[in-house]
């Protein structure tokens, strides 16, 4: 049977035959690793963004947010799209040498979900929450938001380290581990928030995490800082060229009904449950429109900070590191914005005016 990877790169090959006609076509490799296929990518990869730059993307979905960015620093992906706070946290406690080049999102409808039984975040009290990692920027979330309902952890609830939100999501659906270790609650995002709901019975939203923290910056556009090269001929600035121009394209209202084909296909959902994902990636306060061309939002950065300074998450940076500092954009820092700035020079936008190819027709 073949990797969810190797399917990936398969639905790449066969697309660029169909869009391009020509099986003499050279298509650069690339691995890009992220934690769900976001709506941007799934633009990207079903319209033929990726292809319109010759690319043939390889995309991984990681088990977990240590494996993403080791695997990065050690060559194993091109580009990681995940939490901002992963970079963060490994820049500024550990000094790995991780670079953003975009900001994609405000926090993709990040919400706290529990089992059918779990009325409210009081409910919570006495159990263990699946978490990626103790240390993980949700995890810090689950604490903030926990504690302004007078829970605490450690006293009132412990963590459960389960692994990326796929197999939250599994284990939440299921209301337990593979091993029958019952489970309660934990953080869920695009897509799984929206097909949270569509379950029957639903998972409850306990908690949005946009009432309480906002701007709030999710997903970030990683690679290794010594990767940063502005040069336009690079599978990386044409692969950030790729999801900027599918972004671009899913913030167009016009392009609405092909957006969400798209995401149809992408995430393999009927298509009142693509709607809904829809409206998910594109609502302005958490969704993936709002920054334009992946500008990194000063303040939902600073907001990523704060929340794991309170549970005293920079150890490894000590209490004189400066991170106003840190967080100013330039050439090989934390923020490095000479690979957008490429990419953008080679964008090839489409518009669904000239046709969709997943609405029978739309030519």
């Amino acid at each position: 049977m073949l990797s969810g990877s190797q399917l990936f790169s398969i639905v790449c090959v066969v697309s660029a035959l169909f869009y391009h006609g020509a099986f003499a076509q050279t298509l650069d490799p690339f691995t890009l690793g992220a934690f769900t296929e976001t709506a941007t990518f799934s633009v990207a990869n079903q319209l033929g963004f990726f292809l319109d730059q010759d690319l043939n993307v390889t995309f991984f979905v990681v088990p977990n947010s240590t494996f993403a960015y080791s695997t990065l620093l050690d060559g194993g992906f091109d580009l990681v799209i995940g939490t901002a706070d992963n970079p963060v946290n490994l820049r500024f406690n550990s000094n790995d040498s991780l670079s953003i080049v975009g900001q994609l999102d405000l926090g993709p409808d990040i919400v706290i979900s529990g089992i059918p039984n779990i009325a409210s975040i009081l409910d919570l009290k006495g159990k263990a929450l699946m978490v990626d990692s103790p240390v993980s920027g949700y995890a810090f979330i689950l604490r903030d938001v926990l504690s302004l309902h007078g829970l605490q952890f450690g006293t009132d609830y412990t963590f459960q380290v389960i692994g990326s939100i796929p197999s939250r999501f599994e284990a939440l659906n299921n209301g337990s581990l593979p091993d029958g270790t019952p489970v309660f609650a934990t953080i869920l995002t695009y897509p799984f928030t929206v097909q949270a709901a569509a379950l029957s019975p639903p998972l409850p939203i306990l908690a949005r995490i946009s009432d309480f923290i906002a701007p709030f910056f999710s997903s970030s556009l990683a690679i290794r800082t010594a990767s940063t090269n502005s040069s336009a001929s690079t599978p990386l600035v044409r692969t950030v060229a790729a999801l900027l121009a599918a972004n671009r394209f899913l913030a167009d209202p016009t392009n609405q009904a092909c957006a969400t084909a798209a995401i149809a296909a992408e995430l393999g959902v009927p298509p009142a449950q693509a709607a809904a994902e829809y409206a998910s990636a594109t609502d302005p306060v958490s969704g993936e429109v709002s920054q334009t061309d992946f500008e990194v939002g000063r303040q939902a950065l600073l907001n990523v900070i704060s929340v794991r300074m309170l549970s005293a998450g920079f150890s490894g940076a000590g209490p004189s590191f400066d991170f106003a500092d840190a967080i100013v954009p330039g050439d090989g820092a934390l923020i490095d914005y000479r690979v957008r700035d490429a990419a953008l020079g080679i964008l090839k936008t489409k518009s669904s005016a000239d046709g969709c190819p997943l609405i029978s027709g739309i030519a």
